[in-house]
């Protein structure tokens, strides 16, 4: 679905989804899956429970970038998955960063963004906290 999608209609679809539940609780499953993940996406949030459940997150990992949408994904086949938007800091741990960059990312083809990417990342997991 991501492949056809771009950055505007990713940036519509979170101020519909926001405007309409940012004052009630959504209440049938899809609508809160899709509140969640948009959530995620536009605004991190440190404790929240997917960035604890990093440390379940081995190999095999993939990873993918969404370049008409600027998303990248991160997932494993034990089904856990993180979608981010390429210019945002995400609370990934210093293990899983490093996990990223020993698996390679997949690019349609070769774009400044799968670069900038992954030396942001390079850079990010270097750093000593």
């Amino acid at each position: 679905m991501l492949k056809n999608f771009d950055r505007d209609d990713l940036v519509k679809l979170w101020s519909l989804v926001h405007e309409r539940f940012n004052s009630t609780e959504p209440i049938e499953d899809k609508e809160r899956e899709l509140w969640v993940e948009l959530k995620r996406l536009f605004e991190p949030d440190d404790d929240d429970i997917l960035w604890k459940l990093q440390r379940y997150m081995h190999d095999p990992l993939k990873r993918r970038l969404y370049d008409t949408c600027a998303i990248h994904h991160v997932s494993t086949e034990r089904g856990h998955a993180i979608f981010m938007l390429v210019e945002k800091d995400y609370p990934l741990t210093r293990a899983l960063m490093t996990l990223m960059l020993s698996n390679k990312l997949q690019v349609d083809e070769y774009s400044m963004m799968a670069n900038e990417l992954l030396r942001k990342i390079f850079i990010l997991a270097n750093i000593t906290r």
